[in-house]
């Protein structure tokens, strides 16, 4: 079953840095890729879940997409902080302490649109201009850990019932 759950977080990764949303609101695609991680991380619930998942989508980002370049480098980052968040005692007991964490640890996605602007324009400019990215991605982060916690705690209790009736 959790085999399931890593396939489909893999596809969904994949899928959403593929095919392209045009909301036009930065960090917008974390709803899908970084709710997915944190999702997947809770139900599978084994240490190195997320990154597992980060790597596998990112090889198959890159197999399929090679010009995507160093944008699956957010996708690692990520998923290493939400597998260390996850380890953490305090979190393991209380889940919601993940939710202040999920936008900070969203900010990693800036990381693109800094390499991307800062080839184009020079640093003073560039820095000038990442207050609207760092604003979009704490707001889609926050939403992302959400969403994700929300579906991976229900997903958890859910495995275990299956876990539980034998299947």
């Amino acid at each position: 079953m959790t085999g399931a759950v890593a396939g489909a977080a893999v596809a969904v990764i994949t899928w959403q840095q593929l095919v392209h949303t045009p909301w036009g609101l930065p960090g917008h695609r974390g709803v899908f890729w970084f709710s997915t991680l944190i999702a997947s991380r809770w139900v599978i619930d084994r240490p190195g879940t997320a990154i597992r998942i980060a790597a596998t989508s990112s090889c198959l980002i890159l197999v399929l997409d090679p010009a995507v370049g160093g944008q699956v480098v957010p996708y690692l980052v990520a998923a290493l902080l939400v597998d260390r968040a996850a380890a953490a005692q305090a979190i393991r007991r209380y889940p919601w302490l993940l939710l202040p964490l999920a936008p900070l640890i969203y900010l990693v996605g800036v990381l693109s649109p800094f390499m991307h602007n800062l080839g184009i324009s020079p640093l003073g400019t560039v820095l000038a201009g990442m207050w609207f990215y760092i604003q979009g991605h704490l707001l889609w982060g926050a939403v992302a850990g959400v969403g994700g916690l929300g579906v991976g705690i229900s997903g958890r209790k859910l495995m275990r019932r299956l876990d539980a009736s034998g299947r």
